[in-house]
């Protein structure tokens, strides 16, 4: 979890009291890969032919105001809400396909995704 604010609640009262964490700041969080492949191509009629292709894949996510959570919180005790955005791993490849439908080589890429927001919740 990438973590936007961290907040708390301490209750020293002798009985419990209710809590509310609502969520002041927005942030955004963008992950991504990039690959560039060059080279040169023998064609017949045209002779060399340099071949330049530059490709990018990114993912951001923007989290919004107004996401709130509560509870109750116990005589004498403390409750910790941390707010963010939650991640995932997502693993694939890049490659380039040629006019004949075959596949160049792969490059495989493993990136952090963010996929999902709101608070968690501990003592």
């Amino acid at each position: 979890m990438s973590v936007k604010y961290k907040t708390f609640v301490k209750n020293d009262l002798n009985s419990s009291v209710d809590f509310k964490f609502t969520s002041k700041k927005s942030g955004t969080t963008t992950v991504g890969a990039s690959i560039n492949i060059s080279g040169e191509v023998k064609v017949l009629w045209l002779g060399k032919l340099k071949v330049d292709v530059n490709g990018s894949v990114s993912h951001s996510w923007t989290s919004e105001l107004g996401v709130e959570t509560g509870g109750k919180v116990k005589a004498h005790s403390t409750v910790k809400g941390d707010y963010g955005i939650m991640k995932e791993n997502v693993y694939g490849y890049v490659a380039m396909q040629y006019s004949n439908c075959r596949i160049g080589a792969k490059q495989y890429m493993d990136v952090w995704a963010p996929y999902r927001e709101g608070w968690r919740i501990h003592s």
